[in-house]
């Protein structure tokens, strides 16, 4: 599977699809049964990550084409395998320190100016940066598992 051909595997458990609701936030009260696998957010108006803490289980989470600025809502979500926030404003990469069982991450068409916070994501396979404002790039040794990392069209700007 290339980094820009996300499909969820549907076999793994319930999904909850929520996409194009005009939604602009996660209510207070927003849960999803325990064993749902997977919550997909996309085309909503969505700013912040809240309440998603709740649902700790979730194993894919897709929050594309929204509004998110922020991305450190994920960051109780310590089973998450699959992370999609494509087109947003993400500003940088945050709330990935405890998620080690990451293996796909997509953050293109955000607003990203430098690469980092990632050396925890060991398991990390799938990266796609790709369209964002890349000024710098941090240190990435310790994904060793990385096998696709898409950042074109990629420019680093010197100052």
């Amino acid at each position: 599977m290339g980094v820009s051909d996300l499909q969820f595997d549907r076999n793994a458990g319930p999904v909850v699809d929520l996409s194009a609701r005009g939604m602009q936030k996660l209510e207070p009260s927003f849960t999803c049964s325990e064993d749902t696998h997977t919550l997909i957010l996309d085309g909503n108006n969505i700013i912040k990550l809240d309440h998603l803490e709740r649902n700790p289980g979730l194993q894919q989470l897709s929050v594309a084409s929204n509004r998110l600025v922020r991305m450190m809502g994920v960051s109780r979500l310590t089973e998450l395998r699959v992370l999609n926030l494509p087109n947003n404003s993400i500003g940088y990469i945050e709330g990935l320190r405890d998620l080690l069982h990451l293996k796909w991450l997509n953050l293109s068409g955000n607003n990203i100016k430098v690469i980092e916070q990632l050396n925890n994501c060991v398991s990390l396979q799938h990266l796609d940066l790709s369209d964002n404002n890349i000024s710098a790039i941090g240190d990435l040794t310790k994904l060793v598992a990385l096998k696709v990392s898409v950042l074109r069209p990629l420019n680093i700007c010197s100052d």
